[in-house]
């Protein structure tokens, strides 16, 4: 039984199901705190392990945020171990195997290609790339050459909706398709949590559910790209950019050192954390509608004049600050 074998009706599901789950892997809705901690209960529940606490964040820069402030307080250890790619994937390599023995291997091979989903693969592999690389220099202050152990060690945990999109496509299909719903269950639980979380970072005691993108743009050619604004933006600001379909580094330092962040820090209420120097660290506490923000404002001793420039929340001091620029903006 090949691809060739099947009905019209069967062929036009295959589009249907695509579309469905590309639609909720990459949806831009935010999501509900509620139907994310339920779906990510019912995984715990179904890999029969005690409950997590769960934490709800804006990013998945966000997330590194979190565990980077555990870091800092030697409090890493309270997350548990990791529940590794290798143990969450058990519904999903227990699906796979149990409903792919009941069908053929020469349709197997045939609708295989059909499911395959280049974006949302490039969404997870560019966001993820990214991330490792401005977290690398965070961790290994920290751990040293060890950092490279806990980045490996973080990403085993994650699970990314996007990474989910073409099996389960695949996998739904098959299942209404060929009316083995025997398997009902079992996809309902990748579905819903699919539909309902962002990237999720599994732990023994915690988990830790990021919210999705705001906004997610592509061209023509199904690609992540968007000319001088980011290709991914999330609610906290955390922006992926990206020409087509690869990270774009240039046009982000572009705009941001080209942002004049001084009329802000007039408007706002922005309290000094520390000096050095001609230096200040100052952080713009949190108002209605407006997330804390840190900046470092240097004051050229001759001139008088001012320069602004954001830096992360997880920077403490104005020294640290000023050499975070110097690595990654060349100031």
């Amino acid at each position: 039984m090949s691809a060739d074998r099947l009905t019209p009706e069967q062929r036009a599901l295959i589009s249907r199901y695509r579309e469905k789950w590309q639609h909720i892997g990459l949806s831009t809705e935010q999501i509900n705190q509620q139907q994310a901690t339920n779906a990510v209960q019912a995984i715990y529940t179904a890999l029969k392990l005690t409950q997590p606490a769960i934490i709800i964040v804006d990013s998945p820069n966000a997330a590194f945020e979190y565990i980077w402030n555990l870091l800092q307080v030697d409090s890493y250890t309270t997350l548990g171990d990791a529940i590794s790619s290798s143990d969450w994937s058990k519904i999903y390599n227990n699906l796979q195997s149990k409903l792919l023995t009941q069908i053929p291997i020469d349709l197997q091979r045939d609708l295989h290609s059909s499911f395959e989903n280049h974006l949302a693969q490039e969404c997870a592999t560019l966001l993820q790339r990214q991330l490792e690389s401005q977290w690398r220099d965070v961790f290994s202050q920290h751990l040293g050459k060890n950092y490279q152990n806990l980045i490996k060690n973080i990403f085993s945990s994650c699970c990314k909706p996007e990474s989910l999109i073409a099996g389960g496509s695949y996998f739904d299909f098959c299942i209404h398709s060929f009316n083995y719903h025997q398997f009902q269950e079992q996809i309902a639980i990748l579905e819903e949590f699919v539909r309902n979380c962002g990237w999720t970072f599994f732990f023994e005691n915690i988990a830790i559910i990021c919210n999705r993108p705001t906004q997610i743009r592509i061209n023509h050619e199904n690609h992540l790209h968007a000319e001088d604004v980011p290709a991914i933006k999330f609610k906290d600001g955390y922006s992926l950019y990206a020409h087509q379909g690869h990270i774009d580094l240039e046009t982000k330092r572009k705009l941001v050192n080209n942002f004049d962040w001084r009329p802000l820090l007039e408007k706002m209420n922005a309290v000094e954390i520390d000096s050095w120097e001609e230096y200040q660290l100052l952080r713009v506490v949190k108002q209605i509608n407006v997330q804390p923000m840190q900046f470092l404002k240097a004051t050229n001793p001759s001139t008088g004049e001012v320069r602004v420039s954001k830096v992360p929340m997880r920077i403490t001091s104005a020294i640290e600050a000023v050499k975070w620029l110097n690595r990654h903006r060349n100031l």
